[in-house]
This record gives C-alpha cells, structure tokens and sequence, in this order.
C-alpha cells in the first residue's frame, strides 16, 4: 500500500514539474523593450538636415557593410553551434569548447572593428552638427520596423535589420 502511494505520488509529482517546465518554456510576447531592428530611413532617422548626396552615399556605405559583415554574421551562428554541439556533448572536452569560444572571440573582434571603422566613414560625410545627433543615438533600435522580441516580456522592437519571426 505505501509502494502504491509513493508510486502514484511521485508520478504525480513528475506530472507537475513536466507541466511547469512546458508552460516557462513558452515564448512570450509582452510588450518590453523591443529587440527587432527594422530596414528604411530609420537608418537616418534623428540626424538632421541630411541631404539627398549624404544620404545616398550614406546608404552604399551602409549596404557595403551590411554585405561585409553578414559571412562574418554567419561564421558566428556556426561558431554558437558548435559550441552547443560540444557543451552537451556526453563526453565533452574542455580543450575543442576553449578552442571555439576563442574562435568566436577572433570574429567578434573583426566585426567590432569593421563596424566601428563603418562608423568613422560616416561621421566624415557628416557635418558637426549631424555628428553630435549621431554619436549621441543607441547603436541598437533604430528604424521603423517592428519585430517581436523572443524573450519573456519583450515585445514590439524598432531598428534595422528585423528577422521574420
């Protein structure tokens, strides 16, 4: 009788803790700070007086970069990958998970450097002005798109570069 009695609780227990898990792991939608960066004039937006020249040469830089930056975005995803595939691997070994985290560490590097010398070739197409309303905006959420934030409590987002959900 009390084998069956801790049986039925124990399952039940486990039923309970299943349940808790499912409902924590569900995405959420709140209305948070956004993480989405959406595509257009954002890219623009709160930099005043902008001519029709700065703006052009302003967007090849910008495609330019966007070009240079998205293999080095894709070597990254990889390098995530990897390293989940060798963290929960069932004999994981330290040396290839240090190894791929100082791989990341090299592209996140690079990227940070390409995107700050992206940066100062735009600053120099801009006037002192339009400079101080630039360096003065977030380097995140800009633009005018809206994407859904993935984590619990973010919500709608603005800024560039705005991933289809």
């Amino acid at each position: 009788m009390k084998s069956t009695k801790f049986k039925i609780s124990a399952l039940a227990l486990f039923a309970a803790l299943i349940s808790v898990t499912s409902l924590s792991a569900q995405q959420m939608n709140g209305t948070g700070p956004g993480q989405g960066q959406g595509q257009g004039k954002g890219y623009f937006q709160n930099i005043p007086n902008l001519t029709a020249e700065q703006q052009t040469k302003i967007e090849k830089l910008r495609t330019a970069h966007l070009k240079e930056m998205l293999p080095l975005r894709n070597q990254m995803n990889e390098k995530r990958a990897r390293l989940q595939t060798l963290q929960t691997a069932e004999n994981a070994d330290i040396n290839a998970i240090n190894a791929t985290i100082d791989e990341m560490g090299v592209i996140r590097t690079t990227m940070q450097k390409k995107s700050a010398a992206h940066k100062q070739e735009i600053r120099k197409l801009l006037t002192d002005e339009q400079k101080i309303y630039f360096d003065s905006r977030p380097n995140k959420g800009h633009g005018n798109g809206q994407c859904r934030g993935n984590d619990a409590g973010y919500g709608k987002g603005n800024g560039m570069n705005c991933r289809k959900m």
